[in-house]
């Protein structure tokens, strides 16, 4: 299946560049938060999101419930991802579940984080007309029961389901038992990388992709659901993950030549190897939005060290100065911000055209 065989390309170009790989995974951690909250209505965007986290906590926290929701997503999938490094297959299960519906919903009580639905809920405005009604409350234990054998297969020795189809499968039912009052959509998506780390292969990051075809996803979930056809939804969903895969190969590419670039102009600038200059242009691999003090800390430099860098990478133009006026100016590495997102309706588009998915 091509989708398996971008996901071992992806694989080996991982395993090639470890540290670039990292840097970029720690990015895209990102865009899928940003990404996946979007599908549900928040206008938070990428470097919105870099922002909040580097002031969350500290005074110059701005309340953003947006943001906030955001944040909230990158918080729940790094506790999932703790988890399946600790215990692999075996954390995939239903306290993890609950566990990151209560990181993703924190701050939200009306809407009982970490605990099964006690009425019914639908998609829609209205009960009425609603697009598709869920089981009933009742159900919800039971239909999560066995949801579970998918997130904890074991092969029978007979049929092996591989991960991708069992992904897909997996996301359809959860979607469809709906098992919280809100925040399903957000829980489902999150499962899918951590399964796939769970199998010990990447855990890319698909909602990036379902959103370019958001309302194509809708109606193919819908599809399932209601009629138990099957083709559309997995059509798009081995789409998206072999776009995801290129993509993020491509990316490991043009990383690796952002920071040669770097490297080249700060060596024709004369600048001296083991200058605080040079580690920031690291850190900018990974973590493209910065502060002055955001730079110290993480690097363990002065404060006067990090802003002279700074000054000298602004006037490189590797760093720009963010719009937002703040007491402590935000910077950005425009090209890895404009990298993250490039070619992603190209590589989307080409795939829709070119391939003959079989399942």
């Amino acid at each position: 299946m091509l989708a398996h065989r971008e996901l071992e390309l992806l694989t080996n170009a991982i395993r090639r560049n470890p540290r670039d790989a990292e840097l970029l995974m720690y990015m895209l951690n990102r865009r899928e938060a940003v990404d996946s909250s979007q599908i549900e209505g928040t206008h938070t965007g990428f470097d919105g999101l870099l922002i909040h986290e580097i002031e969350a906590g500290t005074e110059d926290e701005i309340t953003d419930s947006d943001a906030s929701a955001t944040l909230n997503y990158v918080r729940a999938f790094m506790m999932g991802s703790r988890e399946v490094e600790a215990r692999s297959q075996a954390a995939l299960d239903l306290n993890l579940i609950r566990n990151l519906h209560t990181r993703l919903m924190a701050g939200q009580s009306q809407y009982a984080p970490g605990q099964w639905r006690d009425r019914q809920n639908y998609i829609g405005l209205r009960m009425e007309t609603a697009r598709y009604i869920p089981p009933p409350p009742g159900e919800v234990p039971r239909l999560m029961d066995d949801l579970l054998g998918l997130l904890q297969y074991e092969p029978d020795g007979v049929a092996v389901s591989s991960i991708l189809l069992r992904a897909a499968i997996a996301h359809v039912q959860f979607e469809a038992i709906h098992p919280f009052l809100d925040g399903n959509g957000r829980t489902g998506r999150l499962l899918l990388p951590l399964m796939l780390k769970a199998e010990g292969k990447p855990p890319i990051h698909l909602a990036s992709f379902l959103k370019l075809r958001q309302q194509e996803y809708y109606d193919a979930l819908l599809q399932v659901q209601t009629r138990l056809e099957w083709e559309p939804w997995i059509c798009l969903f081995l789409e998206s993950v072999i776009a995801s895969c290129r993509h993020t190969t491509q990316l490991l590419d043009d990383m690796r030549a952002i920071h040669q670039r770097w490297q080249s102009l700060l060596t024709q600038q004369g600048k001296r190897r083991h200058a605080t200059i040079w580690k920031v242009g690291g850190l900018l691999l990974g973590q493209p939005v910065v502060t002055i003090n955001l730079i110290a800390r993480r690097l363990g430099v002065t404060f006067p060290a990090a802003n002279d860098a700074v000054t000298e990478l602004v006037a490189l133009d590797i760093l720009r100065p963010a719009t937002q006026q703040r007491r402590h100016r935000v910077f950005h590495a425009h090209e890895v911000m404009n990298v993250l997102y490039s070619g992603l309706d190209a590589v989307i588009e080409d795939v829709g055209r070119h391939t003959n998915i079989n399942t």
